[in-house]
Parts: structure tokens; sequence; C-alpha cells
């Protein structure tokens, strides 16, 4: 076999992930009817949990073809949960999320309609020690820390709950492969087993010394009706791009092993619970998370280098990585994939029919490529030849047939949809429109609020795995209209320090703590790890900008309205507050204030536009009309007139699906020729 992280900039939250949880996406024509998994399960949905209590949902997807359509949102936040979530559950027959916080919360989600909302709520007020669904996706097994064990039904129906008295806390809880029995494990290496009614039936003493960290079987963790259709009976088909095997041959007539790990690094596979010559593995890693493959032939076990197998250098002892180590189902040794995570694997999951594995070290998520046969030499060659390019636009450069460039561009598309965005690409990221259809969700915090910077600031964030990542920073320029600003993300040298590398960096460094820490953080650390603008990049005088050399339309009516509302206040020597007096310079000096846009506003704040500052954009970038009824007896009406910029060419202005003339001072109601969008 062959594994490989994924080749693309490093994927992150603002917090520590937690854990995580994927299945596969399966149309809405084919719920009702067998599942083929080899075609569908190329696309699905990863579950992530974070410190800061929110639930990412992301779209995954596994084939190489660009122009496979996707859905039209792509990242979901799911927030709701008042601590860090601890666990996250996929119910695939069911299509619903059970997610736990470390205060005792559960909540189970549902998707209606394109969006999450919750189902059901459970909040005894003890921690959870283990969440995990019967096969069949009808039960939910719950354990607590305190020996509370429950059953319940997907509809949140409770069938038994029963109080088992022990010294130690029960870390975990899992179901039989055939449903009939429940086993829990404890942290002093006992496995307690009961029926699916609640009877006891055995308690057996795995170790004496060590306690059990988790527990599994390789099997399916759901029992999916797969249907018989061949994987080239649909249109949607391609061919594996990963190679010839990037869908596995399932493991036919081997009997469920069960797998428990323990806290010293060891793991033993059982036939069953009472297996007295069970087949015990010596990982060598510490806080080692362990997980089999769909098909059950696979397992990888994740973990950190222990000190004694590492040697001191003369500048100082070895830094310890994190590994990942792959063992069949007889408990031998396959490969060892090496990687350069400095910090703790916390979770892992299979994903995409056994193709991916997907690993959460502190903020940072990664996508292993998987290859369970022998691998081929031209996977090898490709792997070599990506890891010596940057992106993927040099692989155009190099002297190949087009064939060879296309398998070799496969490498570099990625698993997570969308892709972070590019921090030195990302004045092209927030100015154009993306290649496909998908929709980007945002969220806007005020993030200063100082009077010596001439207002209120506002960062604009993009929702991502749960978290949020810094795309535009904003200032409000008025006291009376609301009237705004929009800096540009790439102008000058110091772009790297706000928008640059220190983008993935900060997210590091600010979990660079330990995993209980992310409780303590308030609301307002992402507005203190926010990128912003260096003091030195602000100038002491913000003149009006003179946007009347642009020719913008309503040039008059700007230029009277110049003399009588602030747009861009400057600051006096002698007090820090911002001055109301505004001056003129030339538009050739925009740029070095580093301005994109400016949003303009009549006096009422019901007609906003937005006018193009930066000389790659066009003058007239949009408009917005917000229309409300007297009494408000009417529903309130938004209409938003937007051109279409492309950067293949600069002539915006005159495009007829635009008018720039529906922006206007005056009350009177415009011809309308969009739709209205009720807000």
């Amino acid at each position: 076999m062959y594994a490989a992280v994924e080749h693309g900039p490093v994927l992150c939250s603002d917090s520590n992930i937690l854990c995580l949880s994927w299945k596969g996406r399966v149309p809405k024509s084919e719920k009702e009817k067998p599942v083929c998994r080899r075609r569908y399960y190329e696309e699905g949905w990863l579950a992530t949990g974070n410190g800061r209590g929110v639930v990412g949902v992301t779209f995954t997807s596994s084939h190489c073809r660009r122009d496979r359509n996707t859905p039209q949102r792509i990242n979901f936040n799911l927030r709701g949960h008042n601590s860090e979530v601890v666990l996250v559950r996929w119910n695939e027959p069911y299509q619903k999320l059970a997610t736990c916080d470390a205060d005792g919360g559960i909540f189970v989600w549902i998707q209606y309609e394109g969006r999450w909302s919750v189902e059901l709520v459970n909040d005894r007020g003890a921690q959870v020690s283990d969440f995990t669904w019967s096969h069949d996706g009808t039960q939910a097994l719950i354990s607590y820390r305190d020996g509370f064990v429950l059953v319940g039904s997907v509809s949140g129906q409770r069938h038994w709950s029963s109080e088992i008295n022990l010294e130690s806390q029960i870390t975990c809880g899992i179901w039989t492969p055939d449903d009939q029995q429940v086993l829990f494990g404890t942290a002093d290496g006992q496995v307690i087993v009961m029926d699916c009614h609640g009877r006891m039936l055995a308690h057996v003493l795995l170790h004496e010394s060590d306690g059990i960290l988790s527990m599994s079987w390789n099997y399916p963790a759901f029992l999916v009706e797969d249907s018989s259709e061949s994987d080239t009976d649909s249109d949607d088909y391609s061919p594996p791009q990963d190679g010839p095997a990037a869908y596995p041959i399932p493991v036919q007539n081997i009997k469920p092993l069960l797998t428990v790990s323990f806290t010293s690094g060891d793991i033993s596979l059982m036939n069953n619970y009472d297996d007295l010559s069970p087949t015990v593995i010596r990982s060598g890693l510490k806080e080692v998370v362990a997980q089999w493959c769909t098909q059950g032939d696979l397992l990888a076990v994740a973990g950190m280098e222990r000190q004694t197998q590492l040697g001191d250098l003369p500048n100082g002892p070895l830094l310890k990585s994190a590994m990942v180590k792959f063992y069949n189902v007889r408990g031998e040794h396959i490969f060892t994939l090496d990687t350069l995570v400095q910090r703790p694997i916390v979770s892992i999951c299979w994903g995409h029919r056994d193709s991916r594995l997907l690993m959460a070290s502190g903020p940072a998520l990664y996508v292993v490529r998987v290859e369970h046969r022998v691998c081929s030499l031209q996977l090898l060659c490709r792997q070599a030849v990506a890891s010596a390019l940057r992106e993927d636009k040099d692989v155009s450069k190099l002297a190949l047939p087009p064939r060879l460039c296309s398998y070799l561009s496969t490498a570099f598309i990625p698993t997570i949809k969308p892709p972070i965005p590019d921090p030195n690409n990302m004045r092209d990221f927030v100015s154009y429109p993306s290649a496909g259809n998908e929709r980007l969700h945002c969220t806007m915090k005020r993030t200063e609020d100082d009077p010596e910077v001439g207002g209120p600031c506002y960062t604009l964030y993009l929702e991502y795995l749960g978290g949020l990542v810094p795309i535009l920073k904003g200032r409000r320029i008025s006291k009376l209209r609301p009237e705004f600003v929009i800096m540009d993300p790439r102008t000058d040298s110091k772009s790297d320090e706000i928008y640059g590398n220190s983008l993935i960096s900060s997210m590091l460094d600010s979990c660079n703590c330990s995993d209980s820490s992310d409780v303590e953080l308030s609301d307002d650390w992402a507005a203190k790890k926010s990128p912003k603008i260096s003091r030195a990049s602000k100038s002491p005088k913000l003149p009006r900008i003179n946007i009347e050399a642009r020719k913008s339309p309503k040039l008059s009516r700007a230029a009277q309205e110049m003399s009588r509302s602030p747009r861009l206040p400057m600051r006096k020597p002698s007090i820090g507050s911002p001055s109301l007096t505004r001056r003129e310079f030339p538009f050739e000096d925009i740029t070095q204030h580093n301005y994109l846009a400016q949003v303009t506003s009549n006096i009422w704040g019901t007609k906003f536009k937005i006018v193009g500052l930066a000389a790659f954009l066009p003058t007239n970038l949009g408009a917005v009309i917000y229309k409300t009824s007297l009494l408000h007896l009417q529903p309130r009406q938004m209409t938003i007139y937007l051109p279409e910029v492309r950067k293949i060419s600069m002539d915006y202005v005159n495009l007829p699906v635009f008018n720039p003339n529906v922006f206007s001072e005056d009350e009177d109601d415009l011809p309308v020729v969009l739709s209205h969008v009720p807000s």
C-alpha cells in the first residue's frame, strides 16, 4: 500500500478541531433506494467539532473532474453549543448528525430544504464519554463518565437506562455487529457487557495497569443496502484517478475483530471480549487514535513518537512528530506515514470509500490519500513531481505531453471544498467570482472601535471548517450616514503581514496551548487575531476621495455632497477624535491608502451604492435599495443590482445588466428591472 499527505495549503480553523466524522453524499432521488457506494461515495460531507462550540459541515470530493457540479452551499457552521464540541457522529441511514459538547449537551441535527436545524436536545448535566449509533441507525447508545448509560431511539424515545457503579470512569461504548449487545470500556482496563435490554451479562478485566481509550470493530459502521448496480451504469461515472485501486475490494468471510486501544499505546485484536489469546500490536506511539477502514482490512493508528525513540541533536533535542501506522487484520505492520505535524493527532476518520484518511491536529486538518494495493510506478512519479512543484499552475511549465500534465494536475485537486483562500492571491479571491456555482457564506464582526483610526472597523470572515477566515476589512467613514471604505487586501509589501502567511501562523499560534484553553477564549478573540492595518500604513490624515476623476455616474450630485457630509475622516493633531473637515486629493494617490471600494448611502440609509476605487475594478460595482412600507404593513423588500465582474475584461460600465442610475438620493420610487428579494 501507499499513503501520502495531500498537496496544497494547510487547512485550518480558528480553534482546535477536536473530532471528525464523515458520511457519503447520496442524491435525493436515490435516498429511498439501495446505494451504489462506489459511485456516490466520491462525494460526501465532513463534520468537525471545535473548541469554540461550533460544528462545521463541509463538502468533500475525491473525484478529479473539475467540471463536476457541487452543491450551492458547501460549508455550514452550526452554532448552538455553549462549550467545546467533543463528539460528532453521523447517522447515515437517517441522514442525521449527533453532536456532544463538554458540558453534556447533545444535539441531533437534521437538514431540510438546504438548512440545518436542531431536531432533538438532551442535556443531563454530566460529561458524555461516547455516543454511538447502532448499525441500522435506529438506536443511539450514550455513555456518561459517571457510569450512567442510556439507549434511545433515533426519534428521541428512551428505551432503557442504567446506572453502573464503578470506581473508575466509563471511557467508551460500542454496539456489537448484530446490535444485540453493548460493550463499555473503563479507565481501569475493564469491559462491561450488557444486552440490548439493559441486563448485565459480563464483567471482564482486560488489563490491570492500562486504561481503555477506545473500542471498535473492523465492521462497517452502518448496514446500508448496497445495490448491485455496476459502477459504469451511470453517465456520471469516471474511472478512479488515484490509481487502479481507488476503491478497495471488500474483505469477504472475515469474522469481525474487536479492537481495544489502551493508554500505553498497545492495541489488542480480539475475536470477542472474552478472547484469552488476543493479537497485541505494540505501536510504540502515545496518545494513539485508531480506526478501521470501512472494508475492515486496514487499521490506521495515529499517535506521537515516544521520547525514548528520539535522540538528542547537537543543537538540542529532536522535535517529536506525529505518524500514522497501518496494520492488517493479523496485526502485521504494513506501512508508516511520517508527518511534519508537531502536535498530537486527536481524531481520524476514513472517507470516500477508504481512499482518504482525514486527521485533525490542533486547528489544522490533514487529508491523506491512501492506495490499498501495490502502488504503481506512475503514481509514485506523480507524487515525486508534485512534491517538487509548488502550485498547480507550475504543471503547465513542464515539457510533458498533455495527457501526463492532466494526470499530474490531479494531485493538486483538493478533497476539501472549498479550499482555503490563498493568502498571496487574496485580492482576486475577493474581487472576482469563483469558477463554480457555489455560494460562500460569511460572517461580519466589529473588530475595532478606536477614534484615532477614524471610526469603527469591521472584518468580513469566510466560514470554513467550523471557523472563520478573515478576507476583508472595512471602516466606517461617516457619523451621519452608513458609509464605509473597504481595504485592499493586496496593495503593497506590507500586505503579507496582514493577509499573508501570518494568516495561517496566527491560527496555529493562537491554538498553541492545551486543549482546554479554547474554552476560556472570549468572543473578542477573533477580533484580536484578525488582520489589522499596521500603524505605519495608516495615514494621519484621510481626506475625501475625489470620485469625479473616475467619471462615476451622478458626478454633479457627488460633487455637491462633498461639502455637506463627511466621508473620510481625518485626525486632528491635538485631539484624538476624528475630524469632520473634508479635503480632496487626486485620484492617483488612492493606492497609498489601500482602498478597494467605497460604500455610499443616502441620509435615510435606504439606498446604497458601491463604488470601485482600485484601478482594476469598474467604477460601478453595484447598488442596494431597501424599501419599507408605512407602519410595516407590507413585507420589507431589498433589491440588489450587481454587474458581472470578470478579470478578462475591463469594459464593465456599459453592461446592460446593470444600470448605475438606480441609485439616487431621492426617495421617489424607481422602476425596478430585477426581482425583489424579500429580507
